[in-house]
This record gives structure tokens, sequence and C-alpha cells, in this order.
């Protein structure tokens, strides 16, 4: 039985215990949604994104547990603080 690799466009982001983003996947969107319902029992933190074809493909944020925001804020200061940095 071949898989249609073209329904595998979801993927589950998880924020590790050292504020590292790991990536799971490729998933059809029923496997993404139970990965991620065990992530949101556990009380982690984790999003489900999907990708988006168009002219450049693009990963859209489509579900979230977690305080996923507030660390996606601090990355963009952070790298803000280093391009400061003279």
């Amino acid at each position: 039985m071949m898989m249609n690799i073209s329904r595998l466009k979801y993927r589950v982001e998880v924020l590790g215990d050292h504020d590292e983003i790991k990536r799971y996947g490729p998933f059809n969107e029923q496997k993404a949604r139970e990965f991620f319902e065990v992530e949101e029992s556990l009380g982690g933190t984790a999003r489900i994104t999907r990708l988006e074809e168009g002219i450049r493909e693009t990963w859209k944020v489509i579900a979230e547990c977690g305080n996923c925001d507030s660390y996606e804020r601090g990355l963009h200061e952070e790298k803000r603080v280093e391009l400061q940095v003279q």
C-alpha cells in the first residue's frame, strides 16, 4: 500500500527543555492533531503548522498550546539585541 505523500503537509513543533524547538512530521492532519493533543495533555508548549504552497513554501501555525508566542517574541528580541552590538 503506497502512502500519498502530498497529504503529509503538517508538522508539530514542540518547545524542548532547553528552549530548542523540535519538529516532528510530516503528518497528515489527523496524525498531527493526535500528536499535538498528547503534548497539550502533558502541559507542553507545542503548535501544529501546515505547509502553504505558492511562490514560496511557508509553514502557517494552525493550532498551539502553551506559550509559543512569548518564546518566539523572545527569539526576535534576542536577534535584535545581537544586531545592535558593535
